[in-house]
């Protein structure tokens, strides 16, 4: 097996697929485009298998998640129509601790692991459960809780009302107005939600390796150097296929695009570098895995996928660093890069799902959870 391949040692949702047998390194392209689903690629791994196994919350955060504005999260289903508000889930994970000033409104579940627990700002609302290895609250948080509740640390809180059972651990102490609708006294451990450590995250800079020299760049007439000191506004189209450049350097100020218009996975072996706007289009019908190994610089207006279809778009990043959505931007897609930080600056909408190190959140965001991630595998031929 590859560092890649179906990634059954780092993600167990990764199945056999035994009925393609020309879904290796060294297929055509039109041969490769006989098959349909989601991308696969060179080893067989499907892309809808590994987007349904590391998209389970609308946002996870591999360290510590500190917000300086709202954060609201609900869901919808893009399989069954376009977002539509008041739609339940969209759960919200931390691995290390989790600490805010503002409002948090989170259409599922809060999940907190690790023992700096979460301090809560001016208002916590929780439509499912609540799981905090450490403490909870601040004397001023008000928290409301709309399923089950289960907290490792001590409590200090204004207000604490958990519509189910709240659990606490011996010798905890319970500072403030709590209402439950049952108490237990219970050891409580809370696994990290979000797939970061050595034993089970993507490596998604061996992925973009494997696909440097395997790829369909030759069949479609393109080069590895396609956008590389482009000026002005350029589009790159891309068909069904596995495609491979090397970075992609901009100047001039205008936009570059990059449209998918089949099956497509897109691997960019360094850095993305941008002084003017970024788009990213899924056309109808389309479906695109973009894995970048280098840095994302977007100073400019910045705009991924269909907010109509954010299952489509799947982009993952291996590098550290900030990515900065700026005033203006969109994007609908699910975005994986545990080791970088999300900036955002002005009041956006998110359609999809975020795995990342940390948000840096200056201003408010809703985030609309698309639970068709949670079926990507469904496509996959297996």
């Amino acid at each position: 097996m590859t560092r890649a391949g179906c990634l059954v040692v780092l993600l167990a949702a990764c199945t056999a697929r035994d009925t393609v047998a020309t879904a290796g390194g060294g297929e055509n392209v039109d041969t490769y485009c006989q098959e349909s689903g989601p991308p696969v690629l060179v080893d067989d791994a499907c892309t809808g298998d590994l987007a349904e196994a590391v998209f389970r919350h609308a946002v996870c955060a591999c360290g510590n998640l500190g917000l300086g504005a709202a954060l609201t999260t609900d869901a919808f289903d893009s399989r069954l129509g376009p977002y539509a508000p008041g739609g339940t889930g969209g759960h919200v994970g931390v691995n290390l601790g989790m600490d805010f000033n503002g409002v948090l409104t989170a259409g599922g579940d809060v999940t907190i692991a690790g023992a700096a627990g979460l301090q809560a700002g001016t208002r916590l609302d929780a439509a499912g459960n609540l799981a905090v290895q450490g403490g909870l609250g601040r004397s001023s948080s008000t928290i409301t809780v709309g399923g089950a509740a289960r907290v490792g640390g001590n409590i200090d809180v204004g207000t604490l009302a958990v519509t189910g059972a709240l659990t606490t651990t011996a010798g905890a102490t319970v500072t403030g107005n709590v209402t439950a609708g049952s108490r237990a006294t219970a050891p409580v451990s809370v696994p990290p939600p979000c797939r970061c450590d050595a034993t089970d995250i993507l490596d998604v800079a061996a992925i973009v390796a494997e696909h440097e020299l395997a790829n369909h760049d030759a069949d479609v007439g393109i080069t590895p150097d396609e956008l590389v000191d482009v000026q002005g506004d350029v589009t790159l189209e891309l068909p069904c296929g596995r495609f491979y450049l090397s970075r992609v350097t901009a100047s001039g100020g205008g936009t570059v695009t990059i449209r998918a218009t089949g099956r497509t996975a897109l691997f960019i072996g360094g850095d993305v570098t941008l002084d003017g706007n970024l788009t990213v289009e899924v056309a109808p019908g389309a479906e695109l895995d973009l894995f970048v190994t280098g840095f994302l610089n977007l100073p400019g207006t910045a705009t991924f996928g269909d907010p109509t279809r954010p299952r489509d778009l799947r982009v993952y990043i291996a590098s550290a660093g900030s990515i900065a959505l700026s005033g203006g931007s969109t994007f609908a897609g699910n975005l994986y890069a545990p080791a970088a930080d999300l900036a955002t600056s002005a009041p956006v909408d998110v359609y999809g799902a975020v795995l990342l190190n940390r948000w840096n959140l200056s201003a408010p965001v809703n985030l609309h959870y698309d639970r068709a991630i949670e079926f990507a595998g469904d496509g996959c031929i297996r």
